[in-house]
């Protein structure tokens, strides 16, 4: 999921140089998020974000697969991405998009050459295939967004960061509101702060206006509920559950 999950995921904050640091502690293999999206309070889909280590050339790398399916064809979805990142850098070095919600059918992958300061972006549908230029520290939405983990939320309104979707390079900036507990089946209250994302490019359900996060201030600064409003209704998500090796708070405070 796009905007969603993955902004669903979008929580962020400045990466001073990404080469020079260690976001390792970012990724953690095993680990798996489940959510559940709601329209107008009618469960409609679910999305699943887990993440392993794989081996690719020879280089060690992390694989985040992020899974979205419907409940009841009211609005049919069956995405799949997958991302491979090093782990070191939280650099993509490919990204793999199967999207199929209601009408919109996308095939696509960007692999990226960031020594090369160079992205190619393959559409498998019309199968045009272009090249676009990149940074040497450019990240695809979903190492963004696994990355900002190192850092305190307070920091993502300092910066406008710039992230490659779909062949393109998009501004992306965030406001921060007022914190609020959220109540998690499972985990009881939770601390979050109040994130408003501002980015140029849609995602699933949302094409148009304005979209909410609340992100947990403990560990991993997990998105625990998103809300939008669209043509025809409302969109909540909420997180389910995660699981997966730690003892950080969502390991520990998992209630059986």
């Amino acid at each position: 999921m796009k905007k969603l999950f993955f902004i669903f995921f979008i929580i962020a904050s400045i990466l001073p140089s990404l080469r020079a640091e260690d976001f390792s502690s970012c990724f953690v293999p095993g680990e798996v998020s489940k959510y559940k999206i709601y329209w107008l309070g009618i469960p409609l889909a679910w999305s699943q974000s887990s993440t392993d280590c794989v081996t690719n050339n020879g280089r060690e790398l992390i694989r985040i697969t992020v899974l979205t399916g419907d409940y009841t064809g009211i609005y049919p979805v069956n995405d799949k991405t997958v991302i491979l990142i090093d782990p070191v850098t939280a650099l993509p070095v490919r990204t793999d998009i199967i999207l199929n919600e209601g009408s919109t059918h996308k095939i696509n992958r960007t692999t990226y050459f960031h020594k090369k300061k160079v992205a190619v972006f393959q559409d498998f549908i019309t199968r045009d295939i272009k090249e676009v230029p990149i940074k040497e520290d450019t990240q695809d939405l979903y190492s963004f967004i696994y990355s900002t983990r190192k850092y305190p939320l307070t920091n993502i309104t300092n910066k406008t960061h710039k992230i490659l979707v779909e062949g393109k390079i998009y501004n992306l900036s965030f406001k921060i509101h007022e914190d609020k507990k959220i109540n998690i089946s499972g985990y009881g209250d939770v601390l979050c702060s109040t994130i408003e994302p501002i980015a140029e490019f849609d995602g699933i359900f949302i094409r148009k206006g304005k979209i909410f996060f609340w992100v947990s201030k403990a560990d991993r600064h997990m998105i625990t509920t998103v809300k939008t409003k669209v043509a025809v209704g409302k969109i909540t998500i909420e997180l389910q559950s995660l699981s997966g090796p730690g003892t950080d708070f969502w390991i520990k405070n998992k209630k059986k």
